[in-house]
C-alpha cells in the first residue's frame, strides 16, 4: 500500500445543524492528478503483476493506489473504463505543433510522435491488453473511445492535404489512417518487428505509404 497517498476528494464532516448557512461551494472539487497518476500506476502495476486483467479488481488497485473505492469511481464509472485509461497512459501524448508545411512532414511529425520505449512492466501490460481488446467489447469500447482524438489528428491531417491536392480527393480517409497507424503501432508499440526500429524508420515509412498513395494505383481509380 502507499499511505503517504490520502483520499483527496474525501469529503470533511458536514457542519453542526445550529450553525450558520454557508455560501454555496462551487460544483465539484478540484481533482487531484497525484491521486490519479497513482491509480493509474497501481492498475498498471496489478495488470503486469497478474499477466491478465480478470484478476485485478478496484479494491486491489484502491489498496496499492492508498485510496478510497469512492475516490476511484469519481474518477472512472467502471474497472474497464479505469483500465483503459491506465493504458492510454502509457502511450506518448497526443501530438502537438503539426505544421502543415507538407502531407509528408505532417506524415513524419505524427509518427514520431507514436514512437515510445517501453520497460518491462509497460511492455507486459501491452500484450495483456492486446490481448483485452481483441475479446472483450467492453474494453475494446472503452478504448477506442481514448483513441479516438488520435485517429482525428491523422484522419484531418489527410483531409487537409486531400482538398490541398496532395493525394486523391477521393481518399478513403479513414483506411488512410488505418494504414498510416497500424503498421507504426505494430513496429513500436506492439514490438513486433524490432528489426525495423531504427532512428530513420518513420521517415521510410512514411515515403513507402506517399509512394502508394500518389503513385500508379491512384491513377486507375
Amino acid at each position: 500500500m502507499r499511505p503517504e497517498l490520502r483520499d483527496a476528494t474525501a469529503h470533511h464532516r458536514a457542519p453542526a445543524a445550529t450553525a450558520p448557512a454557508a455560501a454555496a461551494p462551487a460544483k465539484g472539487r478540484p481533482r487531484s492528478e497525484a491521486v490519479s497518476q497513482s491509480i493509474l500506476e497501481a492498475a498498471l502495476d496489478l495488470i503486469a503483476e497478474h499477466g491478465t486483467v480478470t484478476d485485478v479488481s478496484v479494491e486491489g488497485i484502491a489498496e496499492l493506489s492508498g485510496v478510497s473505492k469512492a475516490t476511484i469511481y469519481r474518477r472512472w464509472s467502471s474497472k474497464e473504463e479505469l483500465i483503459a485509461a491506465a493504458f492510454e497512459s502509457i502511450k506518448a501524448p497526443a501530438p502537438e505543433g503539426i505544421p502543415r508545411t507538407s502531407l509528408r512532414d505532417d506524415l513524419v511529425h505524427l509518427g514520431n510522435n507514436m514512437r515510445r520505449t517501453y520497460g518491462p512492466r509497460d511492455m507486459k501490460v501491452v500484450r495483456c491488453m492486446m490481448t483485452v481488446f481483441h475479446e472483450d467489447p467492453e474494453y475494446k469500447r472503452h478504448h477506442d473511445r481514448l483513441v479516438e482524438l488520435r485517429r482525428t489528428y491523422v484522419k484531418d491531417t489527410f483531409a487537409y492535404w486531400a482538398e490541398r491536392g496532395e493525394v486523391a480527393a477521393d481518399l478513403d480517409l479513414d483506411l488512410a489512417v488505418a494504414m498510416f497507424t497500424s503498421p507504426l503501432l505494430t513496429i513500436f508499440v506492439y514490438a513486433q518487428y524490432p528489426h525495423l526500429q531504427a532512428d530513420d524508420t518513420v521517415e521510410r515509412f512514411v515515403d513507402n505509404l506517399l509512394r502508394g498513395l500518389g503513385g500508379p494505383l491512384c491513377e486507375h481509380r
